[in-house]
């Protein structure tokens, strides 16, 4: 059979490359409660863990470290209220429905076709059941078993209970089974509900989960003891977790411009050359900022950061606008303050220079209270020293954690600046006493090459040296596709086998006269750079064979 390889081939500089079909897990080993969790992975990542199938299920006992025997928090929480759903994770009752009449009973938390219509029923009663396999359809299973069993009986042996969607679906169920028969089909009545609001009903319950009594904890979290399935917790129960989505702070390449320019002139060469002026959310991009200017210059430097028109309520950890989350007093926001107290469960405008006790969030513990009294300021540069930032909050059960507390200052406040590339970021690393509200005190940002990368508002037409971030354009990068073929034994993917391809290519390119320093294999999800190409060729024995 033909081993055929496909391989990428980057010309200068690193790219990787992963498939958007496939989400995106990370697993934190640093213990917190539920909202401190979904804290970080709000503010890191997107949320914490949202699952919709059987296969990222699987994926997410795999990442979790080894030596790890407890339980890890994804992203189902008790909701307010129940929905009726499917068990393969839809939501369609609204575009489709065959309850019997007085139906659905909301005693009953199953469903079961009858007589050509749903009808509900206790869960844990045992009466046959219907499986769907998308290779065959309708599997009708004579086995007496209750909802939760019929359910783990089909993700095992076939897809999962049925889900139906419309007339021709119902018809060809109807069309397998007995008129007279009761039998299970994915329907059920739920009360949970996923940390993005993501109304999506896949639930991989272990047994006896999840449980109706009184107290019995209103967050999830996956068992690593028994194949990854789902029990629920107390939500401030200190545990590992898993966030999904791309980290939100990709690596920006940064370049220093050693030459004076004003702020326009400056922001229009990085986007002619470059991508834009610098963007920074975080400490990390501060230090880097502040370590690429040159040793021997002290004055500053332009950032992206100028004068908007919109004032907005922002979050000091970065993650940008007010969530759909608020919690604000009756009347507020109101007065001359800019920054936010929360006080006995609700948030109040307050002077930025008052002083309070506050409330920080450190990536590795979670939310922390200081009670010693600062401004605002002052506790946002104690949090970032000492841990990460003012806490975000953006869910009742993060608010909960202080409801009790009395005023805190939180990370929210008030603020009418902007990025050059639009970029919704919120972080800010200002001067003591910036930005100044003087009239005439600039309208646009540089970053203080001796202040620890602090940043002060300038005159726009001031001329210093700026940083722009992104690719340089005027550096040509080719991706080659290359297409290999080997017999016998099937090495490629051994890194010094790759190492030594790279050089007789790069000595290739030489003697045409290009340049080739900095080449590099690309690596896919797998992180393999080889991957065997699907077509086959039966008539030789000398090739690779599939693994």
């Amino acid at each position: 059979m033909d081993g055929s390889l496909f391989v990428l081939l980057l010309l200068s500089g690193l790219l990787k490359t992963t498939s958007g079909l496939s989400r995106k897990y990370y697993y934190i080993n640093a213990r917190m409660s539920w909202p401190e969790a979904q804290s970080y992975c709000r503010a890191k990542h997107t949320d914490l863990a949202f699952v919709d199938r059987m296969g990222d299920a699987s994926r997410l006992i795999n990442i979790v470290d080894a030596g790890y025997s407890g339980s890890v928090w994804i992203g189902l929480k008790r909701a307010t209220q129940k929905r009726w759903g499917w068990s393969k994770g839809e939501d369609t009752l609204a575009q489709y429905s065959a309850w019997n009449e007085g139906e659905p009973n909301n005693q009953n938390e199953c469903a079961f076709l009858s007589y050509g219509v749903w009808h509900t029923y206790q869960c844990s009663s045992v009466i046959h059941f219907v499986c769907y396999n998308g290779d065959t359809g309708y599997i009708w299973v004579q086995m007496w078993k209750n909802w939760a069993e019929a359910q783990s009986y089909c993700r095992q042996h076939y897809t999962d209970l049925p889900t139906i969607r419309n007339s021709e679906e119902q018809n060809q169920l109807k069309s397998i089974v007995s008129s007279s028969a009761w039998v299970w089909i994915g329907l059920f009545w739920d009360s949970w509900e996923w940390s993005d609001k993501w109304s999506n009903f896949f639930r991989y319950w272990a047994a006896g989960q999840p449980s109706q009594s009184s107290g019995s904890g209103d967050c999830v979290g996956m068992s690593t003891t028994s194949s990854g399935k789902w029990i629920h917790e107390s939500c401030v129960l200190q545990r590992p977790f898993i966030c999904h989505g791309w980290p939100k702070s990709p690596y920006r390449t940064y370049q220093y411009m050693n030459e004076g320019m004003t702020w326009k002139d400056a922001q229009r060469y990085c986007r002619a050359r470059f991508t834009d002026l610098a963007t920074a959310d975080s400490m990390n991009d501060v230090n880097r900022l502040v370590n690429i200017v040159d040793p021997g210059y002290s004055g500053s430097v332009w950032i992206g950061l100028h004068a908007g028109t919109e004032y907005r309520w922002l979050w000091s950890m970065g993650e940008g606008k007010i969530s759909n989350y608020s919690i604000w007093n009756p009347g507020e926001p109101s007065g001359d303050g800019e920054c936010v107290r929360s006080f006995n469960g609700s948030w109040y405008y307050e002077s930025c220079s008052t002083v309070l006790p506050f409330v920080c969030f450190n990536d590795s513990t979670g939310f922390i209270i200081n009670n010693t009294a600062m401004t605002w300021r002052d506790a946002q540069s104690y949090c970032r020293q000492h841990h990460t930032d003012l806490a975000s909050i953006s869910s009742p059960e993060q608010q909960n954690l202080i409801s009790n507390e009395s005023s805190l200052w939180i990370g929210l406040f008030l603020d009418s600046w902007q990025w050059s590339d639009r970029r919704n970021l919120s972080f800010r690393y200002w001067e003591a006493d910036q930005p100044s509200q003087s009239s005439g005190s600039g309208d646009c940002v540089g970053m203080s090459r001796n202040n620890s990368g602090k940043w002060a508002q300038y005159s726009c037409d001031l001329q210093q040296p700026f940083i722009c971030y992104g690719a340089d354009k005027l550096i040509r990068k080719q991706i080659v596709r290359l297409k290999l073929s080997c017999y016998a034994k099937c090495t490629l993917n051994d890194p010094s086998l790759q190492t030594a391809f790279l050089n007789v290519i790069s000595e290739k390119l030489k003697s045409m006269g290009l340049k080739s320093d900095k080449m590099s294999w690309i690596k896919g999800e797998s992180e393999e750079v080889f991957h065997l190409e699907s077509k086959h060729t039966s008539n030789s024995n000398n090739h690779c064979n599939r693994q």
